[in-house]
């Protein structure tokens, strides 16, 4: 689909006492994975000491380089260098209608191999990631997975889930939704309101969504894949918010 040229490490860490109730912490940012081979792989990205939030990055449509994370991994460091664990479900390899079951099977085998108690969560997702990160929320809980406190959907798509309809409606109302469209992304738009009828059609409150644009500037273009790069421009259009809704639900 797309290739930004930002070196990934997949190698596997070894992290002694890093687990799920484990007794030491890593001394340095660590990243483990990918976990299995697959659709069903998965990257943990973990922060030197105690981490404050779980952050899961949902990836757009891309096989081999998409499900990589590769074309994430600035972002992926700043969260991590911000205290986030990062969970990074690989969910497909090529193109897949049917997601959501490698999605979960990848965020379940990362969650129990840290310890995300009573961890803020951000659901973070970028196109196809950007829906199917809503649509993980509202399956979150009935699978005993982490549940989003926030969604950040950048750029989305209608759905991410594409082989059947995902029901919203179990998405806690208390949720925060912020929906982050580029100005220059000629599809944002209509998928962020077919998104938003998918909302409304459940009943979620209108309250808790919020809207925002990213604008391009003389040296940046805000379009589809914006979100893919990290000059300041880039950081500023979608880092900085998602710093905000972070430090919104959790602790800085």
């Amino acid at each position: 689909m797309r290739t930004i040229r930002t070196p990934v490490v997949v190698a596997v860490l070894a992290l002694a006492g890093c687990g799920g109730g484990g007794t030491s912490l890593p001394a340095h940012p660590t990243v483990e994975g990918p976990l299995v081979k697959g659709a069903n792989g998965v990257w943990i990205f973990r922060p030197a000491g105690q981490p404050k939030r779980l952050t899961i990055f949902f990836h757009g449509q891309g096989g081999p380089v998409e499900a990589t994370p590769a074309n994430h991994r600035p972002w992926i460091d700043h969260l991590v260098a911000r205290g986030s664990v990062v969970i990074y479900p690989r969910y497909e390899i090529s193109y897949r209608a049917a997601v959501m079951e490698p999605t979960i099977a990848g965020i379940r085998r990362a969650s129990g191999r840290v310890d995300v108690d009573d961890l803020p969560v951000l659901a973070l997702g970028y196109s196809r990631g950007a829906a199917l990160a809503v649509e993980y929320g509202a399956v979150a809980e009935s699978k005993h997975l982490p549940v989003p406190d926030a969604i950040e959907s950048v750029n989305p798509v209608p759905f991410g889930e594409q082989a059947q309809l995902v029901d919203l409606s179990p998405l806690r109302p208390n949720t925060v939704i912020s929906v982050l469209m580029s100005e220059e992304d000629p599809h944002a738009l209509d998928g962020a309101r077919l998104l938003m009828r998918r909302l409304e059609t459940v009943d979620f409150p209108a309250d808790q969504v919020r809207l925002g644009v990213a604008r391009s500037n003389k040296t940046f273009v805000a379009d589809h894949l914006a979100p893919l790069r990290s000059s300041p421009s880039a950081r500023a259009a979608y880092w900085t918010p998602t710093d905000k809704l972070l430090a919104e639900i959790g602790s800085d």
